[in-house]
């Protein structure tokens, strides 16, 4: 089927052929929908009805599929529409065919090993993948403008993983050998065309089964039909790289049947080789060109080894096989396998790529060696004059460094000359790298070697690794950080293993008690471990070690005495026989300064801001005092820089840093006041964020306060110790009632509560008490401690009513309301409340009425005054909305919503659970939640809709229980009352079964299904 030009298949114009096998038509054409040149691969029409012939069609397509590599002619779809002609689209490749090329004589030796090297590249690959292409010939080779070799036409490749041997079977219309009609090419120089030859004898050549091929590529066991495997394509390619030294063909013949006889039976004529062929491609094609499959070489790579070596190419897959002439090097072999790093590796690769000098920076036990090696390694191809490994840990004196680099590179001094003149010499015309090792212990005398060298060399490339910068000419630092750490969710061996510190754990673990096994009753322990050791490697291989005398729970056990833990009995270099002596150097190079913000940094717990380390660590209060020692220490890695999107940069301790920095800080005399400094600072920071946490700020304010709760507990934790800072604990626990809240940690709320009141054994009457007192039974009461709750709102309105605290009176009396309602006293609540809301009418705190009013709604709606309890829900609402209170609104709208359900207002109810999704998103608290699924629950079982009803209503049963959520009497019949009404519907099974969905759902997915719902 000659397509003309113009002609249109879907997307693609035809412009004009490209050329025809047996196996397709080939055009060129645009695709009009990426305005972009292709190839398209057409079946011919003669074969489209042949089953066999559209198999091997679609193989090409899966085959080129599965192959990405830039000596491979990329596949970019397959096209196939009913009645239409079956497509194969490819990459247009530009230039010549390897065959045209030829017409005008041989390559030269260097440009041909070059050629046929990129084709032994695409051919290892294709065999990777269990592919043998089968035709490889000049005619399916393609050399782009620019020297790019491109593998085409995989019409006969075979898989052979997976799948048994197959026998050929004919396809119909190919061209076949006699006695079929077979037309030679026109001109005596193209490549035969690709055939099909049925089972047949001529009296010399016998064939037991099909032949599908290219004679005078064909291996012998394609020319009699036995199995081929990737050492047919090895034999094609030796047809090819002969031809391309001699522009003449391996076996030749007046047909393919004389073509083939000579296959089978003659010898290439070597000598026809130019005479300075390297003799490694001599061995290299009389090896490669063996009649037996057996006697070849079983791999392509090894071909592929061979040809670089002779084109002078040392790549780091020869050192891998063995080779002998790898990159020259004295990279030391590690002990132990390399774990994860990958993106750190390709980083650093691509910033040596770009750089001269690179300094691998981080604290000790951090893996900075290991990288540095991997990379080294992994650039070995790079470097083909050699890479020489330095290590500098055991010098002693600045002018012994460059003799130990005189010693690795073999280079001998001269009387009279200079040793570093010696070396520059040495390297100066050499593609090499340079590996010093641990320059931390010669900072200067590295810096200043490195800087020689490369000013003497062109080709030269340095890379080094030290706990600190060497602030060299050009040096650019990449820090080399812990590794990554699991989740404290991840639960199966299997996605903990996904885990770079895992890995190392269990790898280290497993060599040291070779039985050990991650199991699924040791993955939280060994998660826990990795993630408290912070994924430091050094602390990862030392705390595996002990898995030879301990189980993993008492290793993790004993993390608080980690300093004893994790040390290294024996073996092992000296400077990290422990964690705390590799941390101990590190700071004992520290300048005076810098070891004082150090210990001071040990106040904060889980990071820190600059702007609230200042007045910490500094007595001065000077920012850019604190700012530069601070850099100093993030250089040094005993400080890790934490960037929360553009805005916000804090800086931590790892956990083994953060603890022998407190170690340090306890037996300094001013340790005291840097921890009141702290305990100020965040007692000013948990009163402003109980501020921020109330308004249209709450989302982005939200996890500036979750970043800082480690230090508010601290301070807490700090502040409890003494009774004079009393006050301050009770103020910081009341402070952070509406996070803990927002967040649904009533635990948190009810333990810093009790501690910070236990603080103060005189029990003084004061306001803070009672606010904080109040703050409590707001927790007592939702985790269902009823009567402890109304003993603190007792307690609280006595010290209110001493001290004239009007404001704290009326917080106490909406308190004593809320605890009326749990008790189902509905009278004392509306009595209580109507007090409360009076009051804070007084005093025109517009955020306490609008609570008020809400929280009196709700008695009235509790005695059956429903019209009223809207109207009041409805007011309620409305002052919340207009001074931004997103909690307070999910409330409110969740309220309403119900109270609409309950009066058969069925489209008000659902505007008003839409606009309580709308603030739910805002603020997410898990109690807030609960009541948006609970009034879902009521309303779309007032609306007949029991299946989606069932899952809010197992949904909100499934967060209380998770957050401790205890319903008042009058919120369980409610549900009670809702859940017997789909039981009603749907039959108990049905029902308990969709409650169950519903339960399975987190809190934001069913809010997410109950926004659908609303919707529908």
């Amino acid at each position: 089927m000659a397509l003309a030009a113009g002609t249109r298949l879907g997307p693609y114009e035809i412009l004009a052929p490209l050329g025809a096998g047996a196996m397709g038509e080939v055009y060129l054409a645009r695709d009009s929908r990426l305005d972009r040149e292709v190839a398209l691969k057409l079946l011919p029409e003669r074969m489209t009805r042949d089953p066999e012939s559209i198999a091997r069609f679609r193989r090409e397509a899966l085959a080129l599929a599965s192959l990405n590599h830039p000596n491979i002619a990329t596949v970019h779809g397959f096209e196939e529409s009913p009645g239409g002609p079956m497509v194969l689209v490819l990459e247009r490749v530009e230039g010549e065919t390897l065959s045209q090329r030829l017409r005008r004589g041989p390559l030269a030796i260097q440009e041909g090993l070059q050629v046929c090297t990129q084709v032994a590249l695409a051919l290892e690959l294709a065999h990777e993948r269990g592919i043998v292409h089968r035709d490889v010939k000049p005619g399916n080779i393609m050399i782009g403008p620019r020297g790019i070799v491109k593998v085409l036409d995989f019409g006969l490749a075979r898989r052979l993983i997976g799948i048994k041997d197959e026998t050929e079977t004919p396809m119909e219309g190919a061209p076949v050998a006699e006695p079929f009609v077979f037309t030679p090419p026109s001109d005596p120089d193209e490549d035969a065309p690709t055939i099909a030859i049925p089972p047949m004898t001529d009296g010399t050549v016998s064939l037991t089964g099909w032949t599908v091929g290219t004679p005078g590529y064909m291996s012998p066991e394609q020319v009699t039909s036995q199995a081929a495997d990737a050492r047919a394509d090895i034999f094609a390619f030796a047809c090819v790289l002969f031809e391309c030294l001699t522009a003449r063909r391996a076996f030749t013949g007046a047909g393919p049947i004389e073509i083939m006889r000579a296959t089978l039976e003659a010898e290439v004529a070597l000598e026809r080789l130019p005479a300075r062929t390297p003799d490694r491609v001599r061995n290299v094609l009389e090896q490669c060109l063996k009649k037996l499959a057996s006697d070849r070489p079983p791999e392509m790579r090894l071909v592929r080894i061979e040809l670089e070596e002779a084109l002078g190419i040392r790549r780091a897959s020869a050192l891998r096989e063995g080779v002998a002439y790898a990159t020259p090097n004295n990279l030391p072999q590690p002990p132990t396998s390399f774990v994860g790093r990958e993106a750190l590796l390709a980083k650093c690769a691509q910033t040596l790529d770009r750089t001269r000098l690179l300094t691998l920076a981080g604290l000790g036990g951090s893996g900075k060696t290991r990288v540095a090696l991997e990379l080294a390694r992994q650039r070995l191809e790079h470097f083909t004059d050699g890479v020489w490994f330095v290590d500098l840990a055991p010098l002693l004196e600045p002018e012994r460094v460059a003799e130990a680099m005189a010693a690795v590179l073999g280079v001998r001094g001269e009387p009279g000359r200079p040793l570093l003149g010696e070396l520059v010499a040495a390297l100066s015309e050499k593609r090499a790298l340079v590996l010093f090792d641990n320059c931390e212990t010669q900072l200067e005398a590295a810096a200043a070697l490195a800087t020689q060298l490369l000013r003497g060399s062109r080709e030269l490339k340095v890379l080094l690794t030290s706990r600190e910068p060497l602030d060299a000419e050009g040096e650019v630092v990449a820090v080399v950080p812990a590794l990554t750490v699991p989740d404290a969710g991840v639960a199966s061996a299997a996605a903990a293993l996904a885990n770079e510190s895992v890995r190392l754990f269990v790898e280290r673990a497993r060599a040291a008690h070779p039985g050990f096994e991650l199991e699924a009753a040791s993955v939280r322990l060994v998660v826990e471990i990795c993630a408290r050791l912070d994924g430091l490697p050094l602390a990862l291989e030392l705390a595996a070690a002990r898995v030879r005398m301990l189980g993993v729970e008492q290793i993790r056990e004993r993390l608080d005495d980690r300093f004893r833990l994790l040390t290294r009995a024996a073996g092992g270099s000296a400077r990290q026989q422990t964690v705390h002596a590799t941390i101990a150097w590190s700071f004992e190079h520290l300048l005076p300064p810098e070891q004082a913000l150090f210990w001071k940094l040990a106040a904060f717990t889980g990071g820190w801001t600059l702007d609230r380390a200042v007045p910490v660590c500094s007595d001065s209060g000077d920012e850019f005092e604190v700012l530069d020692l601070l850099t100093r220490l993030v250089e040094r890695a005993l400080v890790v820089v934490q960037r929360e999107g553009e805005q916000v940069v804090r800086y931590r301790f790892l956990e083994s840093v953060w603890r022998f920095a407190l170690e340090r800080a306890v037996a300094e005399p001013q340790w005291h006041e840097i921890r009141d400094r702290h305990l100020a600072v965040h007692l000013d920071f948990a009163e402003w964020a109980e501020r921020a946490l109330t308004g249209a700020e709450l989302p982005r304010r939200l996890p500036q306060v979750a970043a800082e709760e480690a230090n508010l507990l601290a301070a807490l934790d700090w502040a409890v110790q003494s009774p004079q800072r009393a006050e301050s604990g009770m103020r910081i626990a009341a402070a952070c009632h509406r996070y803990w809240n927002l967040t649904g940690n009533f635990g948190a709320i009810l333990r810093a509560s009790r501690e910070a009141l236990a603080a103060d054994p005189a029990a003084t009457a004061t306001p803070v008490r009672a606010r904080l007192l109040t703050r409590l039974a707001g927790a007592q009461l939702v985790t269902g401690e009823h009567a402890a709750a109304l003993s603190s709102l007792e307690e609280s309105l006595a010290i209110v009513r001493a001290n004239e605290d009007r404001p704290g009176t009326a917080r106490v009396l909406a308190g004593l309301s809320v605890a009326a309602l749990w008790l189902d006293d509905f009278e004392l609540a509306r009595r209580h409340g109507e007090e409360s809301l009076a009051l804070y009418q007084r005093l025109g705190q517009t955020r306490g009425i609008a609570l008020a009013r809400h929280n009196l709604a709700t008695i009235l709606r509790y005695l059956g005054r429903l019209d009223e309890a809207v109207g009041q829900f409805e007011a309620a609402l409305e002052t919340l909305r207009r001074i931004d209170d997103p909690v307070g609104c999910v409330l409110g709208c969740a309220a309403l919503g119900s109270a609409y359900t309950a009066s058969g207002r069925g489209e008000e109810a659902r505007r008003a659970l839409h606009e309580s999704l709308v603030f739910q998103a805002r603020g997410e608290g898990p109690r807030e939640g609960v009541y948006v699924l609970e009034s879902m629950a009521e309303w779309l079982a007032a609306g007949g809709r029991m299946i989606e009803a069932a899952h809010m209503l197992g949904a909100a049963r499934s967060v209380r229980e998770a957050y401790r959520l205890e319903p008042m009497k009058r919120e369980r019949a409610d549900m009670e009352a809702v859940r017997a009404r789909i039981e009603g519907a749907l039959g108990a099974e049905p029902a308990a079964n969709a409650m169950a969905e519903g339960a399975s759902l987190e809190l934001r997915g069913a809010l997410v299904e109950a926004g659908c719902s609303l919707g529908r």
